[in-house]
């Protein structure tokens, strides 16, 4: 695909996809979305991509959906009647892409470099990892547009009473507040922003690929069911597991008391 406004690229097993709507502080309209969608799903094909980083270009990581409008001039506008399966189905929309990326057989980390607000607080917290700058805010603002919400995978992080305050009151947290309620993995400086995230990216890009992705299906599958059903799902990640070089690999290394060399094959 023809990448207008998303940056692509692929270093030592490690794919960047950048935002690249700086001057709409990265507004998602449809076609970003579209093109977001077609790189997570080139990503997980693609073996040698081990892990996948989502940030934005300038000082915001994603302002949330493009309210001037959605879609470029030009370009056919291809609704569904519907306007709640438009909302949660339509071209290129954001709850596709949540999905995509919880669904990604590989680890996706955000590196928050500005402002997370609405969609982009979604987009946020549908990655794997969260490492934020210490200058950068979430918000969910849709009240205070006269727009109606619901908190998406923010009460699974912070309960339903903290949600349900944040979509009512509309306030913006700081990256500290972020970290003590646990919605980032760690706050650094601006500055620090790009090393530190890095870091945990070439780390993850060294480990086992597949044995990330059958650990991360089995968390998410197995959140909201019962405990019983949540250990099925663990078993499946496990056995899954046994048939992979990365597992044989790991047992050697353990016996034989040295650090394993990961092929995430």
């Amino acid at each position: 695909m023809d990448f207008r406004y998303l940056l692509v690229q692929r270093n030592e097993g490690i794919c960047r996809l950048t935002l690249n709507r700086p001057e709409r502080l990265n507004a998602l309209n449809v076609r970003l979305g579209i093109e977001l969608l077609h790189a997570l799903d080139d990503c997980d094909r693609d073996a040698e991509v081990r892990v996948v980083l989502l940030t934005g270009a300038g000082r915001a990581f994603c302002a949330g959906d493009d309210l001037k409008g959605m879609t470029e001039p030009g370009e056919p506008d291809r609704r569904y009647p519907d306007p709640i399966k438009q909302y949660v189905r339509g071209e290129g929309r954001w709850p596709l892409i949540v999905s995509r990326l919880r669904s990604l057989s590989k680890p996706v980390i955000a590196m928050i470099n500005g402002h997370a607000h609405g969609a982009g607080l979604n987009l946020a917290l549908g990655c794997d990892l969260r490492v934020m700058a210490e200058t950068a805010t979430l918000r969910i603002p849709f009240v205070q547009r006269g727009i109606a919400t619901g908190t998406n995978l923010l009460q699974q992080f912070v309960g339903i009473g903290k949600a349900m305050e944040w979509a009512l009151l509309a306030p913006t947290l700081s990256a500290q507040e972020a970290e003590r309620w646990g919605l980032v993995t760690r706050v650094v400086p601006l500055e620090q922003l790009e090393a530190a995230t890095m870091a945990i990216a070439r780390h993850l890009a060294q480990g086992p690929t597949l044995i990330y992705g059958y650990t991360k299906a089995a968390i998410v599958r197995g959140w909201e069911v019962p405990p019983d059903t949540a250990y099925e799902y663990q078993g499946q990640a496990f056995s899954y597991a046994q048939q992979t070089e990365d597992y044989l690999e790991g047992l050697r290394a353990f016996l034989e008391k040295r650090s394993p060399q990961f092929r995430g094959r």
